[in-house]
């Protein structure tokens, strides 16, 4: 493995089993997990965008869109996929329903966006490229996965009552927001003191090494071994169907060099960690979506290690 590839993943890879070991030998409870997770979510990582985009070239906007799309398109695509696959595994419409969802719902902002930072650089393009990726696809994701999950015609009331909600949660994700707060500074022309951008800068930094532990430490045997059948299945078409998928897209498209590159890392993301949540509170069968997070995210870096070996010139 090339040292460039190895500085990429090594770090994602050592954060997350200092999490995982920490939780396992009780250095830190619980609590202290599920807290840096939300510290994460609501404050570290919105920042970390938002500085990111404030350093972007104008130009990258474009590509970001670009990107975005095509996940979106990826993730209708390889929905089918599973659709099928679920039907061949005979299961029943709880378990159908969080395989669909594991498979076309990546974890862009905790896994893959510190792979495409620590390979590319946090002020580099790339970076500008795949942070504005992150504004079509993020509320994208939430809106199709609940269409997913409450497709069940017995839903009713309790569907329509889903949606609703998860179109307001959309409206108040703090990553679209720090997506957005950040696009419309750069496109004003304004520019913050010195001193708060130094703060807000700092604060961003915090964001990988919290993420990657919180991730880290969700990793236990107890949930890879639920429905693992089904989940490896989901893991399958999230990791290796999806990014073969946005390969095709993605020349057809006439994308190269490092958007490509972004795209395939992006495409190649673990289970969303919040499936496993969506899951439970709309009826899915969580153990399905809790087994295929864990999986995928175990098995995700060896597949970007890959990819960054075979696209990253």
């Amino acid at each position: 493995m090339s040292a460039a590839v190895l500085s990429s993943i090594l770090p994602v890879c050592l954060l997350m089993l200092l999490g995982a070991a920490l939780r396992q030998f009780r250095f830190l409870p619980d609590l202290f997990f599920t807290q840096l997770n939300r510290l994460g979510f609501w404050l570290l990582l919105p920042t970390l965008l938002f500085c990111t985009i404030l350093q972007a070239p104008r130009a990258a906007g474009g590509d970001g869109l670009r990107v975005g799309l095509l996940l979106c398109a990826c993730s209708v695509a390889v929905t089918a996929a599973a659709w099928l696959a679920a039907h061949a595994l005979r299961l029943p419409g709880p378990s159908a329903r969080a395989l669909m969802q594991a498979a076309m719902r990546g974890n862009l902002a905790y896994t893959a966006l510190p792979v495409i930072l620590y390979a590319f650089g946090e002020r580099s393009r790339a970076a500008a490229v795949a942070t504005f990726a992150l504004a079509p696809a993020i509320p994208f994701y939430n809106v199709w996965a609940v269409l997913i999950l409450t497709a069940d015609p017995a839903s009713g009331a309790a569907g329509r009552r889903a949606r609703l909600r998860t179109a307001l949660a959309v409206l108040r994700n703090p990553l679209i927001i720090g997506c957005l707060l950040g696009v419309l500074t750069l496109k004003s022309g304004a520019r913050l003191p010195q001193g708060l951008f130094n703060a807000l800068n700092a604060l961003g930094q915090a964001a990988l090494p919290c993420a990657l532990l919180a991730l880290g430490a969700g990793l236990t045997p107890t949930r890879m071994r639920a429905s693992f059948g089904p989940a490896m299945a989901g893991t399958a078409l999230k990791l290796l169907a999806m990014p073969a998928i946005g390969y095709a897209i993605a020349r057809a498209a006439g994308f190269g060099g490092e958007l490509l590159v972004v795209a395939l890392l992006f495409l190649a993301s673990p289970c969303a960690v919040t499936s496993y949540v969506m899951a439970d509170q709309m009826g899915a069968d969580k153990e399905l979506a809790g087994s295929a997070v864990a999986l995928s995210t175990l098995l995700c870096l060896p597949v970007m290690a890959a990819l960054l070996l075979l696209f990253q010139h």
